[in-house]
Protein backbone atom coordinates (compact mmCIF):
# COMPACT_ATOMS: atom_id res chain seq x y z
CA UNK A 1 0.00 0.00 0.00
CA UNK A 2 0.85 3.46 0.72
CA UNK A 3 2.10 5.68 3.92
CA UNK A 4 1.11 8.83 4.55
CA UNK A 5 4.41 10.45 3.81
CA UNK A 6 3.56 9.41 -0.15
CA UNK A 7 6.11 6.58 -0.23
CA UNK A 8 4.89 2.80 -0.79
CA UNK A 9 4.70 0.62 1.89
CA UNK A 10 5.49 -3.05 1.78
CA UNK A 11 5.05 -5.81 4.85
CA UNK A 12 5.84 -9.47 4.50
CA UNK A 13 4.33 -12.32 6.96
CA UNK A 14 7.31 -14.72 8.74
CA UNK A 15 4.89 -17.31 9.83
CA UNK A 16 4.46 -15.62 12.85
CA UNK A 17 4.22 -11.57 12.33
CA UNK A 18 3.56 -8.53 9.41
CA UNK A 19 7.10 -7.35 9.47
CA UNK A 20 7.84 -3.63 7.00
CA UNK A 21 10.38 -4.23 4.52
CA UNK A 22 12.06 -2.13 2.43
CA UNK A 23 10.48 -0.68 -0.42
CA UNK A 24 11.46 2.06 -3.21
CA UNK A 25 9.36 5.12 -3.80
CA UNK A 26 10.82 6.51 -7.32
CA UNK A 27 8.74 10.03 -6.62
CA UNK A 28 6.52 11.88 -4.12
CA UNK A 29 3.29 10.24 -4.00
CA UNK A 30 4.03 6.61 -4.57
CA UNK A 31 1.55 4.06 -3.32
CA UNK A 32 1.02 0.43 -4.44
CA UNK A 33 -2.10 -1.17 -5.03
CA UNK A 34 -2.06 -5.10 -6.02
CA UNK A 35 0.88 -7.88 -5.38
CA UNK A 36 0.91 -10.88 -7.01
CA UNK A 37 4.01 -13.60 -5.28
CA UNK A 38 4.57 -17.59 -6.56
CA UNK A 39 7.88 -18.23 -4.63
CA UNK A 40 9.53 -17.10 -1.56
CA UNK A 41 12.08 -15.54 -4.44
CA UNK A 42 9.62 -13.97 -7.02
CA UNK A 43 6.91 -11.93 -6.54
CA UNK A 44 5.44 -8.16 -8.38
CA UNK A 45 3.76 -4.80 -7.12
CA UNK A 46 1.97 -2.55 -8.70
CA UNK A 47 0.82 1.05 -8.15
CA UNK A 48 1.43 4.51 -9.17
CA UNK A 49 4.30 7.23 -8.39
CA UNK A 50 4.08 11.32 -8.89
CA UNK A 51 0.79 11.28 -7.56
CA UNK A 52 -0.44 8.85 -10.14
CA UNK A 53 1.05 10.51 -13.14
CA UNK A 54 3.14 7.52 -14.18
CA UNK A 55 2.85 3.94 -13.42
CA UNK A 56 4.86 2.29 -11.11
CA UNK A 57 6.24 -1.81 -11.00
CA UNK A 58 8.28 -3.73 -8.29
CA UNK A 59 9.95 -6.56 -8.43
CA UNK A 60 10.78 -8.94 -5.62
CA UNK A 61 13.99 -11.28 -6.23
CA UNK A 62 14.43 -13.16 -3.01
CA UNK A 63 16.35 -10.04 -1.32
CA UNK A 64 14.82 -7.08 -2.06
CA UNK A 65 12.24 -4.84 -4.09
CA UNK A 66 13.79 -3.18 -7.35
CA UNK A 67 11.35 -0.91 -9.66
CA UNK A 68 11.41 -2.49 -13.20
CA UNK A 69 11.01 0.77 -16.01
CA UNK A 70 6.95 0.41 -17.10
CA UNK A 71 5.22 1.99 -19.89
CA UNK A 72 3.33 5.05 -18.63
CA UNK A 73 0.81 6.65 -21.56
CA UNK A 74 -0.95 9.76 -20.98
CA UNK A 75 -0.90 12.39 -18.75
CA UNK A 76 -1.38 10.08 -15.75
CA UNK A 77 -1.26 6.04 -15.59
CA UNK A 78 -1.91 3.78 -12.66
CA UNK A 79 -1.95 0.36 -12.60
CA UNK A 80 -4.10 -1.23 -9.57
CA UNK A 81 -3.56 -5.43 -10.06
CA UNK A 82 -0.91 -7.95 -11.35
CA UNK A 83 -1.19 -11.99 -11.99
CA UNK A 84 1.67 -14.04 -13.03
CA UNK A 85 2.13 -17.77 -13.66
CA UNK A 86 6.22 -17.84 -15.01
CA UNK A 87 8.87 -15.67 -14.84
CA UNK A 88 7.79 -14.82 -18.11
CA UNK A 89 4.52 -14.31 -17.71
CA UNK A 90 2.74 -11.54 -15.68
CA UNK A 91 0.30 -8.72 -16.81
CA UNK A 92 -0.69 -5.61 -14.92
CA UNK A 93 -4.14 -3.87 -15.45
CA UNK A 94 -4.82 0.25 -14.51
CA UNK A 95 -5.82 2.94 -16.45
CA UNK A 96 -4.24 5.63 -18.37
CA UNK A 97 -4.64 9.43 -18.00
CA UNK A 98 -7.47 9.30 -21.10
CA UNK A 99 -9.35 7.41 -18.69
CA UNK A 100 -9.12 4.53 -20.99
CA UNK A 101 -7.99 0.99 -19.83
CA UNK A 102 -4.23 -0.15 -19.34
CA UNK A 103 -3.07 -3.55 -20.15
CA UNK A 104 0.65 -4.20 -19.97
CA UNK A 105 2.79 -7.74 -20.19
CA UNK A 106 5.96 -8.79 -19.14
CA UNK A 107 7.78 -11.28 -21.51
CA UNK A 108 10.51 -11.83 -19.76
CA UNK A 109 12.45 -9.14 -20.53
CA UNK A 110 10.14 -5.92 -20.19
CA UNK A 111 6.43 -4.61 -19.68
CA UNK A 112 5.04 -3.65 -22.73
CA UNK A 113 1.31 -1.95 -23.23
CA UNK A 114 -0.96 -4.46 -25.13
CA UNK A 115 -4.21 -3.04 -27.25
CA UNK A 116 -7.14 -3.50 -24.80
CA UNK A 117 -10.81 -3.14 -25.08
CA UNK A 118 -11.58 0.67 -23.64
CA UNK A 119 -15.19 1.59 -23.36
CA UNK A 120 -16.08 5.07 -22.20
CA UNK A 121 -14.54 5.98 -19.17
CA UNK A 122 -13.24 2.75 -18.25
CA UNK A 123 -10.44 0.94 -15.55
CA UNK A 124 -9.49 -1.66 -14.67
CA UNK A 125 -8.53 -3.52 -10.87
CA UNK A 126 -7.91 -6.82 -10.84
CA UNK A 127 -6.36 -9.27 -12.84
CA UNK A 128 -5.80 -13.07 -12.53
CA UNK A 129 -4.23 -15.66 -15.02
CA UNK A 130 -4.36 -19.66 -15.52
CA UNK A 131 -2.25 -20.02 -18.56
CA UNK A 132 -1.01 -18.48 -21.83
CA UNK A 133 -4.51 -18.59 -23.32
CA UNK A 134 -6.62 -17.61 -20.54
CA UNK A 135 -6.57 -14.61 -18.40
CA UNK A 136 -9.17 -12.45 -17.34
CA UNK A 137 -9.37 -8.68 -16.21
CA UNK A 138 -12.40 -6.72 -14.49
CA UNK A 139 -13.50 -3.27 -13.86
CA UNK A 140 -16.02 -0.81 -14.61
CA UNK A 141 -16.84 1.62 -17.30
CA UNK A 142 -18.54 5.42 -17.27
CA UNK A 143 -18.27 4.70 -13.48
CA UNK A 144 -20.88 2.10 -12.44
CA UNK A 145 -21.26 -0.24 -15.23
CA UNK A 146 -19.10 -3.55 -14.95
CA UNK A 147 -16.41 -4.56 -17.21
CA UNK A 148 -14.72 -7.99 -17.62
CA UNK A 149 -12.28 -8.70 -20.49
CA UNK A 150 -10.95 -12.27 -21.34
CA UNK A 151 -7.23 -13.00 -22.77
CA UNK A 152 -7.58 -15.71 -25.41
CA UNK A 153 -3.49 -15.91 -26.25
CA UNK A 154 -4.25 -13.73 -28.90
CA UNK A 155 -6.08 -10.76 -27.64
CA UNK A 156 -8.14 -9.02 -25.22
CA UNK A 157 -12.05 -9.51 -26.24
CA UNK A 158 -15.21 -7.92 -23.97
CA UNK A 159 -17.16 -10.41 -22.26
CA UNK A 160 -21.24 -10.61 -21.82
CA UNK A 161 -22.13 -10.46 -18.49
CA UNK A 162 -25.37 -9.39 -16.39
CA UNK A 163 -25.35 -5.74 -15.95
CA UNK A 164 -27.01 -4.52 -13.01
CA UNK A 165 -27.31 -0.29 -12.81
CA UNK A 166 -24.61 0.49 -10.57
CA UNK A 167 -22.17 -2.32 -11.19
CA UNK A 168 -18.16 -2.11 -9.73
CA UNK A 169 -15.57 -5.10 -10.05
CA UNK A 170 -12.23 -4.77 -7.68
CA UNK A 171 -11.00 -8.31 -7.91
CA UNK A 172 -10.78 -11.72 -10.04
CA UNK A 173 -9.50 -14.91 -9.66
CA UNK A 174 -9.38 -18.42 -11.50
CA UNK A 175 -8.19 -21.69 -11.08
CA UNK A 176 -8.71 -23.10 -14.91
CA UNK A 177 -10.44 -22.04 -18.15
CA UNK A 178 -13.81 -23.12 -16.73
CA UNK A 179 -13.81 -21.86 -13.09
CA UNK A 180 -13.20 -17.83 -12.04
CA UNK A 181 -14.93 -15.74 -9.57
CA UNK A 182 -14.93 -11.80 -9.71
CA UNK A 183 -16.11 -9.67 -6.67
CA UNK A 184 -17.15 -6.43 -6.07
CA UNK A 185 -20.10 -4.00 -5.01
CA UNK A 186 -23.91 -3.10 -6.50
CA UNK A 187 -24.22 -0.66 -3.54
CA UNK A 188 -25.95 -1.25 -1.28
CA UNK A 189 -25.15 -4.79 -1.25
CA UNK A 190 -21.69 -6.77 -2.06
CA UNK A 191 -21.11 -8.73 -5.02
CA UNK A 192 -19.93 -11.88 -6.58
CA UNK A 193 -19.96 -13.40 -9.92
CA UNK A 194 -19.21 -16.93 -10.90
CA UNK A 195 -18.02 -18.14 -14.55
CA UNK A 196 -18.54 -21.56 -14.73
CA UNK A 197 -16.97 -21.88 -18.43
CA UNK A 198 -19.61 -20.59 -20.60
CA UNK A 199 -21.09 -17.31 -19.13
CA UNK A 200 -20.79 -14.94 -15.68
CA UNK A 201 -23.68 -15.46 -13.07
Amino acid sequence: GGAGSGRTLIEHWNGTAWKPVPSPSPAAGAALRGVAATSAGRAWAVGYTGGGSRTLILRWNGTAWKPVPSPSPGASSLLSGVAFISARGAWAVGSTGTVKSLIERWNGKAWKRVPSPSPRNSSLRGVAVTSARNAWAVGAASGTTLMIVHWNGRAWKLVRSPRPEKFILDGVAATSARSAWAVGVSPPQTLIMRWNGTAWK
